[in-house]
Parts: C-alpha cells; structure tokens; sequence
C-alpha cells in the first residue's frame, strides 16, 4: 500500500474533513468573536450537524450497496467544500446552521465511504493494516489542524482567509481524486 502513489491521493481527500474539522471545532470561539455571532450560535448549530451525520451514515450506506465507493469517493468533499465557501461568503447567524449541516454531511460520508473505499481498492487481506496506518495519519492531521489555524490566526489571517484556503486545499483534492478516478480499480488478491 505505501508503494501505491493512488493511496495518498486517497489520503489527501480522506484527511481533509478530520483536519479541517479539528480546526474549525478547537477554534470555535475565534470563528464566533470573528462573524459576530452570539455565543451560543456554533453549540446549537451541532444540532444540525449531527442529525445530518446520522442520516447521511444511514443513506451512504444503501448508496455504497447501489453504486459502490469508487464511485461515490469523488464526492466525498464536496460536502465540505460547500460549507468552507458558506463560512467565508457569509456572516449571518444562520449561515453556521448551513456551514456545520454541509460538515455533518461530508462526516457522515467519510465514516461510510473509507471504511468500505479501502476494501474496494485493496481487497480485506491487510485492512487491519491499512486502517490503523490511516488511523494514525488521522489522528497525526488533527493535531497539525490546531497548530496551523493556531498559526494562521496568530499571523492575522481572518477565518474566511483560513476558509478560503482550506477550500482551496478541499477544491484540489477533489480535482485530483476526479483524475485519477479511473485508476480506483481493485487489487487483485491470492486466493489462500
């Protein structure tokens, strides 16, 4: 797996909703001081984002059944991405409800799809492997997510600076998961 150059292109999609996420839930109170929202606005909009992780588990997995996630992984991020351009456009209190709802979506997409992406893609001989390789980069690209927005907001970067860049991160991703998306086709295994 480490020799396949298609498993860190997944991995740049896949760490891009924990990383941006840690980011956005650990600096919560520079976002709210930042748009001007009352206290409370981001705590009641995980509301939203949690129902909308719950449905979007139970509807991504009859749609892995349907279509496979090969065919789903593209859209991962677009969740995501959504809810990055809806953080920097906007600044009414009600935009949070839709930029945590488009999260919770790309949330419950990541915690279906990669579970059954790397089976796709590699087959079940080493997936106790390949996860718990993916499971210390995730944890890895978390702790990086307070330090780099901890760092940007430092330098004076505005929260919709730092969204405009996570976006770009996010738009890049997807673009280069949508290249090489022909190239997704499973491993073949030894039969033992």
């Amino acid at each position: 797996v480490l020799k396949d150059y298609r498993f860190y292109i997944i991995c740049m999609n896949m760490l891009a909703m924990p990383w941006i996420a840690t980011g956005v839930f650990v600096y919560q109170s520079f976002i709210l001081s930042s748009k001007g929202w009352g206290p409370y606005i981001i705590a009641q909009s995980f509301m939203v984002y949690s129902i909308l992780t719950v449905a979007t588990l139970f509807f991504s997995g009859f749609l892995v059944d349907k279509f496979t996630s090969r065919k789903l992984f593209p859209f991962l991020n677009v969740p995501l991405l959504l809810s990055l351009i809806v953080l920097a456009i906007f600044d009414h209190p009600y935009s949070a409800f839709v930029f945590m709802g488009l999260m919770g979506i790309s949330n419950g997409l990541t915690n279906v799809l990669m579970i059954s992406f790397w089976a796709e893609i590699y087959g079940v001989n080493y997936l106790g492997s390949i996860k718990a390789l993916t499971g210390s980069f995730m944890v890895f690209s978390t702790a990086l997510a307070t330090a780099v927005f901890g760092i940007l907001i430092d330098l004076g970067y505005s929260i919709e600076n730092i969204a405009i860049f996570c976006s770009i991160y996010t738009a890049i991703s997807i673009v280069i998961v949508l290249i090489f998306q022909k190239t997704y086709k499973p491993v073949l295994q030894n039969k033992t």
